[in-house]
């Protein structure tokens, strides 16, 4: 059994550290991508930062995955902690615009110090931003399942008798069985057989001997 278990955690071994890997790619691209898209300038620019924290915590994740569950399963945590927040405050951004409202469209003049709506760099910036979290929280937590089973207890085989049974002393014979009667003709089942009840022995009573009869003198 521990053979069978070695040769599965080893196959289970690359795509634990594949999936943390690209997980943390994943994190990094998205992160970067607000700012590829709308430029430095961009008001949603500054989502690199936590989704950078959620890259650098799946990359320890591959690198510290044989510590245990605790060390990943924290790692893990701080990664969607990261990249849940940077989702927040990008989706937190539109809101915030459409309750405070905004100034008419460029290249038309802001008087009223409000800020400009979203441009359309910033709108693919936030949707394929958020798309690529996911993705890294779905392909890590993958990762952090194979940690999950590779440390699971396995159950361990019943012990195996190495003694063998000792023999009884005692020898038992088979009693015979006596001839087999014949079955009634009349299909009758037959009656069981009862022990006969034997007689004691007939003794005779002794009886006491009678004194000899003496016989009388004739009178004259």
């Amino acid at each position: 059994m521990n053979s069978k278990f070695s040769a599965a955690t080893f196959s289970q071994e690359p795509r634990l550290i594949w999936s943390f890997w690209v997980a943390a790619a994943l994190a990094a691209i998205g992160g970067a991508i607000p700012s590829l898209v709308g430029g430095l300038s961009s008001r949603i620019a500054n989502v690199f930062i936590p989704y950078a924290i959620g890259a650098a915590a799946l990359g320890a994740s591959a690198l510290w995955h044989d510590r245990g569950r605790a060390v990943t399963g924290v790692l893990y945590f701080v990664a969607g902690l990261a990249l849940v927040f940077g989702m927040l405050t990008m989706f937190a951004f539109p809101l915030e615009l459409a309750v405070l409202g905004t100034c008419a469209a460029p290249p038309a003049p802001c008087t009223s110090g409000l800020p400009r709506p979203l441009t359309v760099a910033e709108n693919t910036g936030i949707g394929f931003a958020a798309g690529f979290a996911l993705a890294a929280l779905f392909v890590g937590f993958l990762g952090l399942m194979i940690v999950f089973r590779r440390h699971a207890p396995t159950a361990t085989p019943p012990p195996i008798r190495s003694t063998p049974p000792v023999a009884s002393a005692r020898q038992t014979t088979p009693v015979a069985a006596g001839p087999a009667k014949p079955a009634p003709a009349n299909g009758a089942e037959p009656a069981s057989e009862e022990p006969e009840l034997e007689l004691p022995p007939h003794e005779e009573e002794e009886r006491p001997e009678l004194p000899p009869h003496e016989s009388s003198p004739p009178t004259t």
